[in-house]
């Protein structure tokens, strides 16, 4: 089995990933650039694979992203392809949901405006500040990392909705609803925290009526993609008072200019695309990628499969 890889692998890596597997022959890249009959798989972190890169690889039949994202692969192509993509789904759990809510103390306990009153040395209590406890969360995209939120809201005491394609119920959330019901919980949700992937459905999903249908006063908060939001009518909802307040990781365009808006307002929390990152993320992607490479070509027993025709 020959896998080339545009992502650096320490020597470790590369140690584990042979003892997985044998017969493995493994080649790193800077670029997908050259043709190669032999290989077979494509180890990526999910943005420089295109559909002329599939035309290299003839003999290709995998592709294991390391991210959870795929938003920016061929799904069509590989679809026609009948090529395998997975993803490290379950590895940004941790992180990611910690992240989410470290945004929300933040916003509810006013961090940004309390470490500008300590760079000024202002000694100053009249700041607002809320509790979580009680509060009404609702998690749109409740998957993986959706659960992981959950959990953690729920430890806050926090009454937990979730929004999924099916709308099934979930022992980890007070209420499950579908699409349909989107506009019921955001009515009545205090934060609401966009997790959804970025599909063609997906792209501006939080747009000007969906703000309209949030909450007086709500929290938003983006770790998902930033085309998922349409980011004008966001700062029409902030400035308008819609929203009290948003916490956000992910923008439409990365990294965010200077000349945005969102840098100066006091009423967002904003971090850049970090949402993912812990030490601990390595290990988790690189066990995903273990266990596939052990199990390639039986597709039964390999994890995290994209459903190319849904984009996840």
């Amino acid at each position: 089995m020959k896998l080339i890889s545009s992502m650096p692998l320490s020597e470790k890596q590369v140690v584990q990933l042979m003892s997985a597997r044998p017969d493995l022959e493994i080649e790193t890249v800077k670029a997908f650039s050259e043709p190669d009959s032999q290989v077979e798989a494509l180890l990526t972190y999910g943005w420089d694979v295109t559909e002329e890169t599939l035309e290299l690889y003839p003999n290709l039949q995998w592709i294991q992203a390391m991210s959870a994202g795929v938003d920016r692969l061929p799904l069509i192509k590989l679809a026609e392809k009948n090529i395998l993509l997975t993803n490290v789904r379950g590895a940004h759990a941790i992180q990611m949901s910690e992240h989410v809510i470290w945004s929300m103390l933040n916003l509810l306990r006013q961090g940004r405006q309390v470490m500008h009153q300590q760079d000024q040395k202002i000694w100053s209590a009249k700041l607002r500040v809320e509790e979580m406890y009680e509060k009404t969360v609702c998690i749109v995209g409740a998957g993986t990392i959706g659960e992981a939120v959950a959990e953690k809201c729920r430890a806050f005491g926090m009454t937990v909705l979730g929004i999924s394609r099916s709308g099934e119920s979930h022992p980890t959330y007070d209420r499950m609803g579908a699409l349909g019901e989107l506009p019921h919980f955001l009515e009545i949700s205090d934060v609401v925290v966009a997790i959804l992937p970025l599909t063609q459905e997906t792209e501006n999903f939080f747009d000007a009526e969906r703000f309209s249908q949030m909450k007086e006063g709500a929290y938003f908060i983006n770790v998902a993609r930033g085309p998922v939001v349409d980011e004008e009518a966001l700062l029409e909802a902030l400035k308008g008072g819609k929203l009290r307040g948003a916490a956000l990781d992910v923008f439409v365009n990365e990294p965010l200019s200077e000349s945005s808006p969102f840098w100066t307002m006091e009423n967002v929390f904003l971090t850049p695309h970090i949402g993912g990152r812990s030490p601990g993320y390595t290990k988790r992607m690189f066990d995903v990628l273990i266990k596939n490479t052990r199990n390639f070509p039986e597709r039964q027993d390999m994890i995290n499969h994209i459903q190319l025709d849904k984009g996840y």
